[in-house]
């Protein structure tokens, strides 16, 4: 069952429960300024989506059953959700990672994360928001660990100041529900202004959860709406060929900053090399900048970047969506060609 729940609290009142949530001390939650009678407009260029995910956070073994464990598996649970949001959205979207991953046994997982909790531990992260004073408004997502925020949520929390923030909550859980986890944000961040209407869903079913997630962002008033139109003419305008040897490939830029990015850096001459069973890639010198980017959604045909590795991607098949991975473009003509890519093209403005 996945649910919206709204919390009306007072400070002469306890929570009301819905479905698994457990009854604990009341606390007082701001009402957000979240009521909008319009969507967001420019593509939420002051929203952040920061979430963590164990499977972000987790060293996978290679025994490890994506049958009993699959949130451990990319993308996890969360992972999902603060995707579909950002893709609602067109907020940046950050991922929480500590230094010292996880284990990919559950059990194991738990263990430790009810140790750093008992210990009041707040572990290392890998990075931190570049600028976090250029957002307005932040979806936070996490997982229940333990009846609670992993303790890594509190680190980010802690090293980011959220005072006077719009904050919306996601959180995918077991049997606890929310438990005390809003209760541990709220103490956190006292001055940030933590939203009452909070999504969670049951962790089996986050990731058929899409429509509700989508439908709860639109409820808020920040679905970034955009004209089709205008982006079509803008790419249309923005054409690239990649010549392989006496063959041209021919590819529509949208109006990204990734994709601005690399229309910069033309003309090049790159090495081209196989990755997997569907893509080809290349390096460029410098990464490109994602920061106001769509995230790749389409099939064969989709010119991409992943940012975690800083690779440019030609996909010749069908993929997997994943939150670091940002479409450039799409295939005008010469798809067929693109599994026949071998070392050195040339990419150069469209004549």
């Amino acid at each position: 069952m996945k649910k919206i729940l709204t919390m009306l609290l007072t400070l002469a009142m306890s929570f009301t429960l819905v479905a698994c949530r457990t009854a604990e001390e009341s606390v007082e939650i701001e009402e957000s300024s979240r009521n909008k009678e319009t969507t967001v407009e420019g593509g939420g260029a002051n929203i952040l989506i920061a979430y963590f995910t164990w499977a972000e956070n987790a060293v996978l073994e290679e025994d490890v059953d994506v049958v009993t464990s699959p949130s451990v598996v990319v993308p996890g649970n969360v992972q999902q959700l603060a995707t579909w949001i950002q893709e609602e959205t067109g907020g940046d979207i950050f991922s929480i990672r500590v230094t010292d991953p996880y284990l990919s046994d559950w059990d194991a997982c738990l263990e430790r994360a009810n140790e750093e909790r008992g210990s009041d531990v707040r572990p290392e992260l890998q990075e931190n928001v570049e600028n976090i004073d250029q957002y307005d408004t932040v979806f936070l997502g996490y997982p229940n660990w333990w009846y609670g925020v992993p303790m890594a949520l509190l680190s980010f929390l802690e090293q980011n100041d959220l005072s006077g923030k719009d904050v919306y909550l996601f959180c995918s859980h077991g049997t606890g529900g929310l438990a005390n986890s809003v209760e541990q944000i709220v103490e956190t961040s006292p001055e940030a202004i933590i939203s009452d209407s909070i999504f969670d869903c049951y962790e089996e079913e986050a990731a058929s959860s899409e429509d509700e997630i989508r439908s709860w962002v639109n409820d808020l008033g920040y679905s970034f709406s955009e004209e089709p139109n205008d982006r079509d003419d803008t790419a249309s305008q923005r054409q690239i060929s990649v010549r392989i040897d006496d063959n041209t490939i021919v590819y529509a830029l949208n109006d990204g900053s990734a994709a601005d990015s690399l229309y910069e850096m033309l003309p090049l001459s790159v090495e081209v090399e196989d990755y997997s069973t569907n893509e080809k890639i290349f390096y460029p010198e410098e990464g490109l900048d994602t920061s106001n980017s769509p995230l790749a959604q389409g099939g064969s045909g989709t010119l991409a970047y992943y940012e975690p590795w800083g690779d440019v991607v030609f996909f010749y098949g069908e993929y997997n969506e994943n939150p670091g991975l940002f479409e450039l473009g799409q295939i005008v003509s010469g798809e067929e060609l693109i599994n026949q890519m071998s070392g050195t093209i040339t990419i150069e403005i469209a004549e």
